[in-house]
């Protein structure tokens, strides 16, 4: 038989915490990145309830865990439970990513950086002095917003279900970025103006995710052939909206990029390894592959 020497005393540990986490590929890009670096590092999920939420930051700051992310519902509570987080983190109002340095917890938000890279990669364009529609006002929403607005773009015009949500993310980037967000409702006339007004499209909701594969956020019918739609959404990679988009002639774009994006980015903050583009290409192939089966 052969020994298995993968994981030993002295492996570093690495983690995610979340509910659920069965369905995440965080495990694999992760360790594959160690596997191809050649770094002793092991990456676990961890399925944690909300009432054990904090007992188990406790555990992994007092055990020998180098950092962990943090997925849905806690980017947001953990932050509490953290001793510094960056000014960007507080901005953003969620912590994905945590490295413990000296003993001590730091909260930082990878999505933003994953979101701007694979936009910019992808969509060959930055967002300085676009109009920029984006839809919804939750977890994922808020970096994204803060990101555009700090790259310079013209306007966001922001929808939501929840009007209250979006005027806080609203005055949160029109208080401490630029103000450029404006609000509106999905049944206004002049939101119908905005998105077909705009250069780019965004979704943040879930609206259109496996397996609800049939819904999308806005009609079809306000797309033209010289916007970019992009749906943070990567299961299915074509969702509804994307599809609408395309037989409109629009450049679509699917979060894919996003999630392997912002888990580079918090592979090096943990490893203080900078990834080559050599490294990066070769892995997000694979990875493309994993997540097409």
């Amino acid at each position: 038989m052969n020994i298995d020497a993968r994981v030993t005393g002295k492996t570093k540990l690495l983690g995610l915490i979340g509910n659920p986490v069965g369905h995440s590929i965080s495990p694999i890009l992760h360790n594959t990145l160690s596997s191809l670096l050649g770094l002793d590092y092991v990456y676990v999920p961890l399925k944690v309830e909300k009432e054990d939420l904090s007992l188990v930051v406790k555990a992994l700051k007092s055990l020998d865990f180098v950092g962990f992310n943090v997925t849905i519902p806690y980017k947001k509570e953990i932050m509490k439970y953290i001793d510094e987080n960056s000014i960007e983190a507080i901005l953003m109002g969620a912590v994905n990513t945590v490295k413990k340095i000296d003993g001590k917890l730091y909260g930082y938000n990878t999505d933003a950086e994953g979101f701007l890279r694979s936009f910019k990669e992808e969509a060959g364009t930055s967002f300085e002095g676009k109009k920029v529609v984006l839809i919804g006002a939750g977890g994922v929403a808020r970096p994204i917003a803060v990101k555009i607005a700090s790259e310079g773009a013209e306007k966001i015009s922001l929808v939501n279900r929840t009007k209250e949500k979006a005027i806080e993310l609203a005055e949160t980037v029109n208080e401490n970025v630029r103000e450029i967000v404006q609000v509106y409702n999905f049944e206004d006339k002049t939101f119908k103006m905005a998105v077909e007004e705009s250069d780019i499209i965004i979704n943040t909701t879930s609206v259109g995710m496996t397996p609800d594969v049939g819904k999308s956020p806005i009609s079809g019918d306000y797309f033209n052939d010289s916007q970019i739609v992009y749906d943070v959404i990567y299961t299915p990679l074509e969702t509804k909206l994307l599809k609408d988009a395309k037989k409109k002639g629009c450049k679509t774009i699917n979060g894919l990029g996003m999630l392997f994006y912002q888990g580079i980015k918090a592979y090096e903050i943990w490893t203080g390894v900078k990834l080559s583009q050599e490294h990066i290409n070769e892995v997000y192939s694979s990875f493309k592959k994993i997540i097409i089966k």
